[in-house]
């Protein structure tokens, strides 16, 4: 018998891990994945294949902005004792104002959705919802810390309330709800036993698609003007998980269906369930707790192999693993391997707690130290990628002219070619007509 507690920091924890270990394997193919690193057993180092499919140095056990986004909506709880909208939206963009260069704020590799909903967060007519429509399954992460401090009677309102104020899309904010609603089930079910070799019972997807029904209809009666944000059908997540019970075989026929059905709702062709689309990537993150062994450390490597947008499944994944298998599951040097477990799991204990100790640090003053530190990392790396490059002839003076407003002509060879071009066109100019004087100037 696993405690409530040991189930609450599992699935806290859970989540952290599974972003961070994401980190390494985002936007890569499944064969990638593979080529690289076989399979995501563990925090993976990126420095090898920089240019080579992985664009973006990414520090090894470093989690990102789905743990990063958790933890502002878990300050708000925390300190106000509710999921005040007002605030997070606050906690949200007060993240974003401080950070170290090519950094939005702290906030380490956030969608371009994110950056610019936080952008025109100050500018909104109504402060708690959103004027963008997105469906992208970027906010879903926000559930998990209220599934875990919030009685499950009124999960839906509060999940619902909180993913409006990042998405009005019908589909966002009631693939949200169902995340906490899912976390909170595996909170309440037993572990299975060491003898068991299914993973969570097949009636889950008929439960998540009820649950969907229920919150479609209160959506509907709250906010009946966001029904028209869908693009084609408000209720296609309902139906969704209705028709992937009635017609689940397999895993790979199911992954299949979930691309090929996500496509008839949507305005855009979804070729793989990994797309970054909420249709496909909740239903894939179910199936996968359905269909894989009831082990956290299989489940979750079978989650990250897949790639794509493996940071979102990989931390939801985690969430409902780690609320069902509890903290002892998650193996010890997953655990000691992530960067600054310690507060993420002070935090987890005060959810549990409902209060944030007095030792615990400042959040932002956290996330700026640790996203300095990713940074410093980065720039470490970063020479020892372009050794090679000095051979434009700049002088060595060059190099310490920090205000030369003549340096990006010198580090792009493209812009530099064009200048030049340019440059002799007007000298040509002049001395064919004289006093010639060019409209731009």
């Amino acid at each position: 018998m696993i405690d409530l507690e040991d189930k609450i920091l599992g699935s806290w924890l859970g989540m952290a891990v599974g972003d961070a270990m994401g980190q390494s394997v985002k936007g890569l193919k499944p064969e990638t994945v593979k080529q690289y690193f076989k399979q995501v057993d563990g925090y993976k180092d990126v420095r090898p294949y920089i240019g080579k499919g992985i664009k973006r140095f990414r520090m090894p056990g470093l989690y990102g902005t789905p743990t990063q986004m958790a933890l502002a909506v878990a300050d708000v709880l925390l300190k106000t004792k509710k999921p005040d909208g007002g605030k997070i939206c606050h906690q949200l963009l007060e993240l974003s104002l401080h950070g170290p260069e090519n950094y939005f704020g702290v906030y380490r590799r956030p969608e371009g959705c994110f950056y610019k909903n936080l952008q025109t967060l100050p500018h909104r007519s109504d402060p708690l919802i959103a004027d963008t429509a997105t469906a992208f399954g970027t906010y879903a992460v926000m559930a998990v810390p209220l599934a875990l401090h919030q009685r499950p009677q009124g999960l839906l309102k509060v999940c619902s309330a909180t993913a409006l104020l990042m998405s009005r899309h019908p589909w966002e904010i009631i693939g949200t709800a169902l995340l906490g609603f899912l976390v909170a089930q595996f909170l309440t079910c037993e572990p299975p036993g060491e003898e068991e070799t299914s993973g969570a019972p097949r009636d889950l997807i008929l439960r998540a698609a009820k649950f969907c029904q229920e919150a479609e209809d209160a959506l509907q009666a709250g906010h009946p003007e966001l029904w028209g944000e869908a693009e084609r059908d408000a209720n296609a997540m309902s139906k969704t998980f209705t028709d992937l019970h009635q017609n689940y075989a397999d895993f790979p026929q199911a992954s299949q269906w979930l691309a090929a059905n996500a496509s008839s709702y949507s305005k855009i062709e979804i070729v793989h369930a990994t797309q970054g689309y909420i249709l496909t990537l909740l239903p894939l993150a179910v199936l996968l707790m359905v269909d894989s062994p009831p082990n956290f450390s299989q489940v979750l490597t079978r989650t990250l192999n897949l790639g794509r947008e493996a940071d979102k499944l990989g931390a939801w994944v985690g969430a409902m693993a780690g609320a069902w298998h509890g903290l002892q599951s998650i193996p010890q040097d997953w655990q000691s391997g992530l960067v600054n477990g310690k507060e993420i799991r002070l935090r987890g204990q005060a959810l549990e707690r409902r209060r944030l100790p007095g030792k615990a640090k400042l959040l932002l003053e956290m996330e700026l130290g640790l996203t300095q530190k990713e940074a410093e990392e980065r720039r470490r790396f970063l020479p020892k990628e372009t050794q090679k490059a000095p051979k434009k002839g700049a002088s060595p003076e060059d190099l310490w002219e920090a205000e030369d407003p003549m340096a990006q002509l010198r580090e792009d060879p493209q812009k530099k070619r064009q200048f030049e071009r340019d440059k002799s066109r007007k000298k040509r100019d002049r001395r064919q007509h004289p006093g010639f004087l060019d409209e731009d100037e």
